[in-house]
């Protein structure tokens, strides 16, 4: 039976991924944009069900709040948080969660290098997610270490273009393909959010001039510095989330 895969570019990447990359399988997101990409890439992938996004609990750069996913083009009230308070309860959360189908994915958001996420931890993460079919989301900081997920990503935001009375166009993101388990990697592409259609377009299909980095509008799935207010359907905690960039924050 061929595996669900999630398109991402219609190009290099998907050509490099077999088609895609693989939701039954854990994936490794590193980089400042990691958290938008995260949320893009469960809003691209379809699948019915809540997000499930548990945090270690240890950061300080903001909070994931539901004016962001709108913002996106996303459903607030699908969006569950978890703030685990440390990164093996985290480790837990995940474990018992990844046994359940009726997710749309799991994500997890650690913070530092989180060294108890280990080969071995991560071996776990991708078996757990193979065998019951959810897309498993790995957000992690500091330098890459040995991981057992099937791809390792790098985010980072890039300059919108320019649209009319030069208000910002839609959020770019910088990604790097650094590693595949079995296939080609150090692949680079530039890709333009589309909210409407809830998907990847390659940032070359789009024509406009760019404007700053500072004024695009991928800070607005994050609050910085203010609480996350609640979210309908979503009866858990709210957990701090990874901010975009310095210039890119919620007015």
């Amino acid at each position: 039976m061929p595996q669900a895969r999630l398109a991402i570019d219609s190009g290099r990447l998907d050509a490099a991924l077999n088609g895609g990359l693989a939701l039954a399988g854990c994936h490794e997101l590193y980089g400042p944009a990691a958290t938008a990409f995260a949320l893009m890439l469960v809003l691209a992938s379809a699948r019915a069900g809540p997000i499930l996004w548990i945090s270690d609990g240890r950061g300080e750069d903001g909070r994931l709040h539901g004016d962001g996913i709108s913002e996106l083009g996303g459903d607030p009230a699908r969006l569950w948080l978890v703030a685990a308070g440390g990164v093996v309860p985290m480790l837990r959360a995940a474990g018992e969660a990844q046994a359940c189908p009726a997710l749309a994915a799991v994500v997890l958001e650690s913070h530092g290098e989180a060294r108890a996420i280990d080969l071995t931890v991560t071996r776990r993460l991708q078996l757990a997610a193979a065998a019951h079919g959810v897309f498993t989301l790995l957000l992690r900081g500091g330098p890459p270490r040995p991981s057992a997920a099937l791809t390792r990503w790098q985010a980072q935001p890039a300059p919108t273009r320019r649209l009319a009375a030069d208000a910002p166009g839609p959020p770019r993101l910088a990604l790097t393909l650094a590693r595949q388990r079995g296939g080609p990697a150090d692949i680079n592409q530039l890709l333009e959010w589309n909210r409407d259609r809830r998907r990847f377009v390659a940032a070359g299909q789009s024509a406009g001039q760019l404007v700053p980095i500072g004024f695009a509008p991928i800070g607005l799935a994050y609050a910085r510095g203010r609480p996350a207010p609640p979210h309908p359907g979503a009866g858990v905690a709210a957990a701090p989330g990874r901010a975009a960039d310095q210039g890119s924050v919620a007015a």
